[in-house]
């Protein structure tokens, strides 16, 4: 089954009958076949040592993924979708105090079951390591009391349990690209 992208459009205005289309589904479905196994072991090789290192993967990794490996795919999206949610948290901090809470939640909130903890520990740390040395950390007041402005963000960026978590929060160490589609899917009813 192939998904045409933003990119694969332009091109396929260009085929407009039938056998044009199908050749041209074709044609994309034979990229991977195209790419030798040394290249496809050196991309995956590639892949698997930015995601150990923590780095964000570019476009073309993640088509590369979605393509040949959608299960790897799905980790690696997750990985990052973390690591998003972390660097957006910091971003918001009032305080070194809830920085460092929100930290030990993220990293502390890991399952050592997790089949990704070891990616999602190096995404988090280098969101982290790039927190720090941006500066914005330094510019921080060490508690929330000392920036005179304590508007209770402190205790909502805590660590919480999934019972006091709103419905609508996106839980980003159960996720899956499964879940967010059945999610999305309308709801019929019919009335008796």
């Amino acid at each position: 089954m192939n998904i045409l992208f933003n990119t694969d459009r332009e091109e396929l205005m260009k085929n407009t009958t039938l056998k044009e289309y199908t050749d041209f589904l074709l044609e994309k479905g034979r990229e991977k076949e195209r790419m030798s196994g040394a290249e496809r072991a050196a991309m995956d090789d590639k892949i698997m040592a930015k995601l150990a290192a923590g780095k964000k993967l570019s476009q073309k990794e993640l088509d590369y993924l979605r393509r040949t490996n959608p299960i790897m795919y799905a980790h690696a999206m997750r990985i990052q979708r973390i690591a998003m949610a972390v660097e957006e948290q910091l971003k918001h901090t009032k305080s070194k105090e809830e920085a460092d809470r929100i930290i030990s939640c993220a990293l502390g909130g890991i399952s050592k079951n997790d089949p990704d903890r070891e990616y999602i520990f190096a995404a988090v740390n280098r969101i982290v390591a790039e927190f720090h040395k941006s500066g914005a950390y330094n510019k921080l007041p060490s508690t929330a009391k000392d920036g005179k402005e304590n508007d209770g963000r402190a205790n909502l960026e805590a660590c919480r349990n999934e019972d006091d978590a709103d419905d609508d929060a996106l839980d980003l160490i159960n996720w899956s690209p499964l879940k967010e589609v059945y999610d999305n899917m309308p709801a019929f009813s019919t009335g008796a």
